[in-house]
């Protein structure tokens, strides 16, 4: 029984890096600054740098705090009523996140008497759900386009993401290009700080066996 839990938790932690991961790139600027500028969306859009930045800046704060999307009235109501459900799934994300937190510190304090059986569970769980990932991920990056939209029909209940490019600033600054680099981003983030985990679990048992024992 011990050792399913274990392994659930290696799983949760898992999953923790990947909600982390997500938020990281999501609501960094300065990450969005670069896409722009190798996707050419200043060369392509009617808008200032400086209109581009603070659009940029009200959609980040939107989805991390209790703000409108209200730069001078540039989102069409469909762009609003989209972000809308976007900021949903971004709440239960942070709600999912925070209770992961929890679940997991009470595991490994309940655990901890029991850290070496404890940590190889974890490690064999973090590996082989890294394993599972990396397939999934490459069987969609074998057609990127068909699960970009085959994750929009499932995570919203509306026709509202299918914005158009000469209506929405959106979709202008955020093409599938954009995409394509956040999820690749993502998908390293999560294996290098999943070796990471891994790595100081084993440092972490090899120590445990080495402590002379009293």
């Amino acid at each position: 029984m011990k050792k399913t839990i274990y392994y659930l938790c290696g799983g949760l932690i898992f999953f923790l890096i990947l909600l982390i991961s997500i938020e990281f790139y999501s609501l960094n600027s300065f990450f969005y600054f670069i896409q722009y500028d190798k996707n050419n969306v200043y060369q392509n859009i009617t808008y200032s740098k400086e209109d581009v930045k603070n659009v940029t800046y009200n959609l980040i704060d939107y989805l991390k705090y209790d703000v409108d999307l209200d730069y001078k009235d540039i989102f069409s109501d469909k762009e609003k009523s989209h972000m809308k459900d976007v900021k949903y799934i971004f709440q239960k994300g942070f709600l999912i996140k925070r209770l992961s937190i929890i679940v997991i510190c009470i595991i490994i304090y309940m655990g901890r008497k029991d850290m070496n059986n404890m940590l190889k569970s974890f490690n064999k769980s973090i590996l082989s759900t890294c394993v599972v990932f990396t397939l999934l991920c490459s069987i969609i990056s074998l057609n990127y386009y068909k699960y970009f939209t085959v994750f929009h029909k499932i995570f919203f209940n509306n026709d509202n993401w299918l914005l158009s490019p000469k209506e929405s600033i959106i979709i202008n600054l955020l093409p599938l290009e954009f995409f394509k680099s956040i999820s690749i981003y993502i998908f390293m983030t999560i294996l290098i700080v999943s070796c990471i985990v891994i790595s100081i679990n084993f440092f972490l048992i090899k120590r445990k066996k080495l402590e002379p024992k009293l």
